[in-house]
């Protein structure tokens, strides 16, 4: 390929060839140190995800808040040395198991912090479900959704960074054939990465306007209660492309389709265990899929929610004991769920939520409860 030292670069950079690509398979490729150093500064960067009217509030430390509740949720799953099973993502962990993700011992004190919010307004938001038992009020409902997007968008906003400050330099020391290839998926990449965020903003700003009083009763929610606490612990969101009787309900492929998100948590307060599902409330795609959900029955429904939760979501934890429980079949059934959709260069499973005839036990449905649908 033939370019002009001071023409723009072909790889979309917008830079000067002479100062982007050129000789770039003579550069030492970067190191893994150096990878690891940048992917750490990444996931460590501090912010505080309110609303720009009330970023004057903000204190000056940026706390580590835990999406999932310490006192009350992963304490009450962890071993006697206060430890639970989750996932590290992370370069040093993913280079150790050759990129493999399965469920590690994880301290209380680190499961489920990201660096999202300030000590001021961390208190002022969630004390209303880290300092009171889960009663399924709104307000409590609506922080659980607030905390998940919250994580989701800073999760989302990390990949952007990786992929723009690790991926595009992946290609120096390569020959230029492989720099067009990695410059291809970096570009691809970012492609969707943006596209989420941007949806992701956009339901983040409705939810700002009901935390600021604009709007209200704006979202719906779903809540599945039981007597005992829930041996898995989540807080995420998705958009579902399938519903629970595998029917394509929207084509995310396409980067022109809107797509409609679910938030969910599940966790344990005062004894009892919970599942809250939430979403905006014209949503007709996601009331769809939770009424696929809820034609589960209660006998099956915590096998479909084990099936979703660790098929879609990568913030969960699992209890120690419940999982040196389960037989071979059924640990294996989980880690293939969570390697499910890692590959970039396959498609999504269609067929992820179907009942496979493995059932999981553990906690018994006594209650569901539906708000604003």
């Amino acid at each position: 390929m033939k370019i002009g030292r001071n023409e723009k670069c072909w790889c979309g950079s917008g830079k000067k060839f002479k100062h982007c690509h050129y000789a770039r398979d003579q550069k030492a490729p970067i190191s893994k140190g150096e990878t690891i150093g940048q992917s750490k500064k990444i996931a460590g960067r501090k912010c505080c995800y309110v609303p720009d009217e009330l970023k004057h509030e903000c204190s000056k430390k940026i706390i580590n808040a835990h999406t999932v509740s310490k006192s009350g949720s992963l304490q009450e799953i962890a071993d006697e040395f206060n430890h639970v099973l989750g996932l590290r993502i992370d370069l040093p962990n993913l280079f150790k198991n050759k990129g493999k993700l399965t469920p590690e011992k994880i301290g209380v004190n680190q499961a489920s912090t990201f660096k999202g919010f300030c000590s001021t307004h961390d208190n002022q938001l969630f004390s209303c479900i880290e300092d009171r038992p889960f009663s399924g009020t709104e307000e409590q409902c609506f922080a659980l959704m607030y905390r998940s997007i919250a994580k989701e968008l800073y999760a989302k906003e990390g990949s952007l960074l990786s992929s723009e400050q690790l991926l595009r330099n992946g290609d120096k020391g390569k020959q230029q054939f492989d720099q067009m290839a990695i410059q291809s998926f970096a570009t691809n990449n970012e492609l969707g990465l943006k596209t989420s965020i941007t949806e992701l903003l956009e339901f983040k700003v409705r939810l700002d306007d009901q935390m600021l009083g604009k709007i209200t009763n704006s979202m719906s929610h779903l809540i599945i209660e039981s007597l005992t606490p829930i041996p898995v612990a989540v807080s995420s969101m998705c958009a579902p492309i399938t519903d629970f009787e595998c029917k394509i309900i929207q084509d995310l492929g396409d980067l022109n389709v809107v797509a409609e998100p679910v938030v969910f948590n599940s966790f344990s307060s005062d004894g009892k265990g919970y599942v809250v599902f939430s979403w905006l409330k014209e949503s007709s795609v996601i009331i769809g899929f939770i009424n696929s959900l809820l034609a589960l029955g209660k006998e099956d429904l915590f096998s479909g929610l084990i099936r979703f939760f660790f098929g879609v979501a990568e913030n969960t934890f699992i209890s120690p004991i419940w999982w040196d429980g389960l037989e071979i079949s059924h640990r294996n059934k989980i880690e293939n769920l969570i390697m499910s959709g890692v590959n970039p260069f396959e498609f999504e499973p269609t067929k992820l939520l179907i009942n496979d005839g493995i059932e999981f036990s553990g906690w018994n449905i006594e209650k569901i409860t539906k708000i604003n649908f």
